[in-house]
């Protein structure tokens, strides 16, 4: 579907010569997956080139760092909850995750997304960078909030990337390692820095 950012790309540019003007995010790539993950096999040994524009969704409640938001760190061996943590840490993470499956009929999910303004090289050795951000909105991909709170325990996923005005949801090139990676969930950020500034992605007349 193509969408036009008009006017929002000057400021795009704007804000990639501006440190972290309308927000900051943390950026990493994932290092700790289970056992029977298909990310384990992400290609993250050579640089990931992670470019200006690309948009990640709001992706669910995190327990630990951009790294690993997941907390797969602690994962039980058979996948099902985490060790040596508090039960009553491990409760409140269970309930949580329902809400993030909509199992949970009061909760609302966040319907946000946010994108990177500036490229960023990610690798094994320097797996996270903390870059600019701001919000995107859009009425075909429901994203409504123009502001997005610094919140340790909400995380984001690569979504997708805009280039030539256009939004691109499609990762399908695996020789790409960052299609590669964004394509199998192993591209996560954190909100730092309240993101307060924000540009809207327009459906064609």
């Amino acid at each position: 579907m193509a969408v036009r950012l008009g006017a929002a790309c000057a400021c795009l540019a704007a804000l990639t010569h501006t440190a972290w003007a309308g927000g900051a995010i943390r950026l990493c790539l994932e290092r700790h997956t289970v056992e029977d993950s298909f990310v384990q096999d992400t290609p993250v040994r050579q640089p990931v080139q992670v470019p200006a524009g690309t948009v990640l969704n709001y992706a669910g409640h995190a327990f630990g760092p951009a790294s690993d938001p997941l907390d797969r760190a602690h994962a039980a061996p058979d996948g099902d909850g985490w060790r040596d943590i508090p039960p009553a840490e491990e409760a409140r993470r269970r309930l949580l995750q329902m809400e993030d499956i909509g199992g949970n009929s009061g909760y609302h999910r966040p319907q946000a997304a946010l994108m990177t303004t500036r490229a960023v090289t990610l690798s094994h050795a320097q797996p996270c960078a903390t870059l600019g951000a701001t919000a995107v909105l859009s009425a075909d991909w429901t994203w409504t909030m123009d502001t997005i709170p610094a919140r340790p325990d909400m995380y984001f996923q690569a979504y997708g990337t805009v280039h030539d005005d256009q939004l691109d949801p499609t990762f399908n090139n695996d020789t790409d390692p960052f299609q590669w990676v964004a394509a199998h969930g192993g591209l996560n950020a954190i909100v730092t820095q309240t993101i307060d500034q924000s540009l809207t992605l327009h459906s064609p007349d």
